[in-house]
């Protein structure tokens, strides 16, 4: 499979494309979502803070865990602007910008936090099937079905054997992920705007913890049994629950 279209003379990355419509579909949704609770304004403005901590938290993680095959491979600076993400980096550094914003014009953080946590799958799950066809974040061999087989690459992808394709089982989950979190996130009572929030995290981190076994790309770095992603995935799992249990209590209390 390829990981570029031709259009018009122009080579287009597929990878691209997925994660712009990730964007795009994400915020679209937010926007109808936030009608009459966020004014348009606030809920654009906020976008762009996380956006750009997110894409500076992903940047950042990528080259941290991925700096000694970067390194052994001399992939080139182009390719590591075009490319080379990680999600959980993404994840804290968008959720530290939209911090930022709130703080800064003094707008309430769960409001905002539980909506970004309902779109949040749509949107990665686009960004996964860019990672399908960009071949990063790739499955270990199967020669089954759906199998995939990879003729070009930009990092360490196994070249003509079959994978399975995890990051397509992701997307397919995240969608998932994204409905139960848009029944809850529109069944949400005034004392309970934490709770998508803390859904997300709780969920999302079961998930990803189990999906890291049908991984096999070794430069996203690993600590002892489990794989970098795996002890993130703890800790947001715990974190979701701090949310949901302690934060919930306090704002009912002060509700």
């Amino acid at each position: 499979m390829n990981s570029v279209i031709e259009f018009l003379g122009i080579t287009v990355p597929l990878y691209g494309i997925f994660y712009y419509l990730g964007i795009f579909f994400a915020a679209l949704t937010a926007f109808f979502l936030s009608r009459k609770k966020i004014p348009a304004y606030d809920l654009v403005c906020s976008s762009v803070y996380s956006v750009l901590g997110g894409v500076a938290g992903a940047k950042l993680l990528f080259l941290a865990v991925s700096f000694p095959e970067i390194i052994a491979l001399n992939i080139p600076i182009t390719a590591l602007i075009k490319g080379g993400f990680v999600f959980y980096g993404g994840l804290f550094g968008g959720m530290a910008g939209l911090l930022f914003y709130c703080r800064k014009f003094r707008l309430p953080f769960w409001d905002y936090a539980s909506l970004y946590s309902v779109v949040l799958p749509l949107g990665h799950a686009f960004g996964r099937v860019g990672c399908h066809f960009a071949g990063c974040c790739y499955g270990g061999p199967y020669d089954g079905p759906f199998s995939v087989c990879y003729k070009e690459s930009m990092g360490a992808t196994p070249l003509g054997v079959p994978l399975f394709p995890v990051q397509l089982l992701e997307s397919v989950l995240l969608l998932i992920l994204f409905l139960i979190l848009l029944f809850v996130y529109q069944r949400q009572k005034g004392g309970e705007k934490q709770i998508a929030a803390g859904l997300y995290g709780v969920l999302y981190a079961l998930l990803r913890f189990s999906l890291e076994f049908l991984r096999a790309d070794d430069e996203r770095g690993a600590f002892w049994i489990f794989s970098t992603s795996q002890w993130i995935s703890l800790f947001l799992f715990l974190f979701g629950l701090f949310i949901l249990f302690f934060l919930g209590k306090k704002t009912k209390y002060r509700t």
